[in-house]
């Protein structure tokens, strides 16, 4: 019985050592063909380990493996999408006992990384087989440490003309409370022609599966000019949700963003923004942000939900000191013009700047402004306040409403990006505008009375302020009742402008000019606004005007005359014309004055048909008053808003 069990024992050893010196002297090689195989099955891809692949048994046990590549798709431009020179595992198989294996080291050396899409959108890391992303931290592998050197990545993506280059790191052992995070990603690219880098941490992956505690993380983007920096926590990171972190964000012009990230963004001077950006599920939110934008402050909230057809935009913005100089390049005119004004103006002061008609498309929008003070230098603004409403391509201004000198201007507009051409309705209504305010900047307080009602209607087409102009077709107005100037606003006009204009001198000196009714009507067609009247009534003389406004080409063509009403002084009097271009107008004494005064009496013949029936207004300078209310049932259009 002895012998025999000391025989057993000696069978058992001789065959450990047999399957120690196996294990020892096993050729890892032999591995090699059938796990390219597996993954190559698995993937639809060719896969290889061209190097040495080595190992070791032990309740620690390590993988060792050169050369490693693994195909790229049929259509791709490199042959293989991964290429490693050298990858490490080292497992602890100890952490069985607590239900999980514990990856204690992976080390990845000389890594070059390959993604790309086509112009179909395919996705060359789009496999047959790929292992689903962990949904919980839990399920994240427990991962010790993770090295990475000498690797890079690199991304072209075709729909969107996207270039990126990085270099991929993590570092054994780095502190985030220190100032570093261990893993690393710093790259450069393009995006549809302009140039951005990113540069991003974060802590070690071991972070993830604690689930209890936000994973730290830093990410600085650059692109061309604007700069933005996001420091903050993750509390799903793995889904890069549960986002609450410091976002700072400073650049020349969103507008040039807006191609980037598909949305629309408006055209502002360099602006600097910083705030607390939060994700949750499809919700952002930009909140609590302050800042500048030009030389005004800006601060608020914005909202945006994604889980939609189109992702909505909410946006509640306030300015308690807005320069209105910040608020020209919203229309299209260029922040640089803005910034710099040049010694001559262009010959074309309309913006042709484009509508965003595709970002226009793609969003919803509801977004509030109020500017509760207006920094302006030419015209007394007192506040703004701007509601927009975008949906279905439809974007619709509801007002933008500017306090003006005592009243206010409100533009209501409705512009249909899904049309083409782009389709406008416009109805600009000023009410209640004070001609003294309106003249501050030339005029003594008091030395100008009056209030101004209008109304603006029209219609066009074109994806430009300018175009549309060019287009548009409706009517215009503008009322003033009773009102005064004083002789020192008068006095800044030449003699001979205000003898044409059969303004009352005595000595030389003009004398107050008592307005009783100021009335101009225009009929707007494809961009000309012809006038159907234009006239001033005073005590003393009958003032009136003809022509047209080319919106399009922004030119005048208008011709001013007046005659005094007493008719002892009535006679021939020399019209003013005012022509060319919006940034160069011309006035000057017209030296035909015959021809303008059977204008003259058709322009007030249209408003007093019954005087004009009897005697030639002209000669007899218009022996009865004229009078607003009569004037107001003349008119076709109700300029005063409902």
């Amino acid at each position: 019985m002895g012998r025999a069990v000391g025989w057993a024992a000696g069978i058992v050893g001789f065959i450990a050592l047999a399957v120690i010196a196996g294990l020892v002297l096993f050729d890892w090689n032999l591995l090699r063909s059938p796990l390219a195989h597996w993954v190559t099955q698995e993937t639809g891809r060719d896969f290889a380990i061209e190097g040495d692949l080595q190992g070791e048994f032990s309740l620690t046990p390590s993988l060792r493996a050169r050369d490693i590549r693994l195909g790229n798709a049929e259509w791709a431009d490199t042959p293989n999408m991964v290429e490693i020179a050298e990858l490490a595992v080292h497992l602890d198989l100890r952490g069985l006992l607590r239900g999980h294996v514990v990856v204690s080291e992976v080390r990845v050396t000389g890594a070059q990384i390959h993604l790309e899409t086509d112009a179909q959108g395919r996705a060359n890391w789009d496999l047959e087989a790929l292992p689903a992303l962990p949904e919980e931290r839990v399920e994240v592998p427990h991962l010790e440490r993770l090295i990475i050197e000498d690797s890079r990545l690199t991304l072209r993506e075709r729909v969107r003309d996207i270039t990126f280059e990085a270099t991929l790191a993590a570092a054994a052992v780095v502190s985030p409370e220190a100032g570093a995070y261990p893993v690393r990603l710093d790259g450069d690219g393009e995006i549809e022609g302009r140039a951005y880098s990113i540069r991003a941490g974060g802590a070690p992956l071991l972070m993830l599966r604690e689930t209890d505690i936000p994973y730290p993380f830093e990410i600085e983007i650059d692109i061309e000019a604007t700069s933005a920096r996001l420091t903050g926590y993750l509390g799903t990171p793995l889904a890069f949700d549960g986002l609450d972190a410091e976002f700072h964000v400073t650049g020349p012009n969103p507008a040039r963003l807006a191609p980037v990230l598909q949305i629309p963004l408006p055209s502002t001077r360099p602006y600097d923004l910083a705030g607390r950006l939060l994700r949750d599920g499809h919700h952002w939110r930009y909140e609590a942000f302050r800042g500048t934008v030009g030389d005004s402050d800006l601060a608020g909230t914005i909202d945006v939900e994604t889980d939609r057809e189109r992702p909505l935009i909410t946006a509640d913005l306030v300015s308690e000191a807005l320069d209105i100089v910040d608020l020209i390049p919203v229309i299209g005119v260029p922040p640089p013009l803005v910034e710099d004004v040049p010694e001559t103006l262009p010959e074309r002061l309309l913006p042709d700047a484009p509508l965003q008609i595709e970002q226009l498309r793609a969003v919803d929008a509801d977004v509030h402004f109020r500017g509760t003070r207006v920094i302006a230098r030419a015209l007394p603004f007192h506040d703004v306040e701007l509601l927009l409403e975008l949906e279905d391509g439809v974007l619709q201004l509801t007002p933008w409403r500017f306090g003006l000198a005592g009243g206010e201007f409100n533009l209501y507009a409705s512009i249909y990006s899904g049309a083409v051409p782009v389709e406008t309705d416009v109805d600009l209504r000023l009410t209640g505008l004070g001609l003294g305010p309106l003249l501050a900047g030339v005029a003594p307080e008091g030395a100008a009375q009056g209030t101004l009602n209008g109304r603006i209607l029209f219609s066009s087409t074109g994806d430009t302020l300018r175009g549309a102009l060019a287009t548009a077709d409706g009517e215009a107005a503008l009322v003033m009742g009773r009102g005064r100037v004083s002789e020192s606003v008068l006095a800044l006009l030449d003699a001979g402008f205000l003898e044409a204009l059969a303004v009352i001198l005595a000595n030389g000196e003009p004398q107050p000019m008592e307005i009783r009714c100021f009335l101009a009507a225009f009929d707007l067609r494809q961009g000309v606004m012809h006038t159907e009247v234009m006239i001033l009534d005073t005590e003393d003389s009958i003032i009136a005007g003809e022509g047209t406004v080319d919106l399009g080409e922004e030119t005048l063509d208008l011709r001013v005359s007046g005659e005094p009403k007493a008719l002892e002084i009535a006679g021939a009097r020399v019209p003013i014309e005012i022509g060319g271009r919006f940034s160069a107008p011309e006035v000057a004494i017209d030296p035909d004055g015959i021809a303008v005064r059977g204008v003259l009496g058709l322009a007030l013949g249209a408003l007093l048909a019954p005087l004009a029936a009897i005697v030639p207004l002209i000669e007899l300078g218009l022996a009865e008053d004229g009078d607003c209310q009569e004037l107001f049932e003349d008119i076709e259009m109700e300029v005063a808003p409902e």
